[in-house]
């Protein structure tokens, strides 16, 4: 599914991120970064630039990652949004059409959400996809 793609992946758990990294490598991710902060990103943006697909920790009292997804998303990478918060489930303001997985989340509810958002090519603007009737 992410056919040799690079993935950035910010979580501020190391071992949830490692977690999400092995789950990432069997969908077919080539390089899987991982960074625990928007700094930490930023200091190796050379090794995700080229990414597909961001997976970003989303949570109400960490602004500064809500605003790292949203320029995440402004820059045409995908944003996949993961949340310990529930009232996160129903959205994200500034990230209109980002799925948000709660949790804990198995792997295959990780694989469902990289398909339908790849799927939704968000970085082209006002493009839909049938493929996506059913996604977030």
């Amino acid at each position: 599914m992410l056919n040799g793609r690079t993935v950035l992946v910010l979580e501020t758990e190391f071992i949830i991120a490692l977690g999400i990294q092995s789950a990432l490598q069997a969908m077919g991710a080539s390089h899987v970064v991982l960074a625990r902060s928007p700094d930490e990103a930023n200091q190796h943006m050379s090794d995700w630039t080229s990414a597909a697909l961001a997976i970003v920790e989303i949570e109400t009292d960490k602004p500064e990652l809500i605003a790292f997804a949203q320029q995440l998303a402004r820059s045409g990478v995908a944003v996949i949004g993961i949340s310990a918060d529930d009232l996160r489930a129903e959205g994200v303001p500034g990230l209109p059409g980002t799925p948000i997985l709660l949790k804990p989340f198995p792997d295959a509810d990780l694989a469902e959400a990289v398909k339908v958002r790849l799927a939704q090519k968000p970085w082209l603007p006002d493009v839909t996809c049938a493929e996506t009737a059913s996604g977030p």
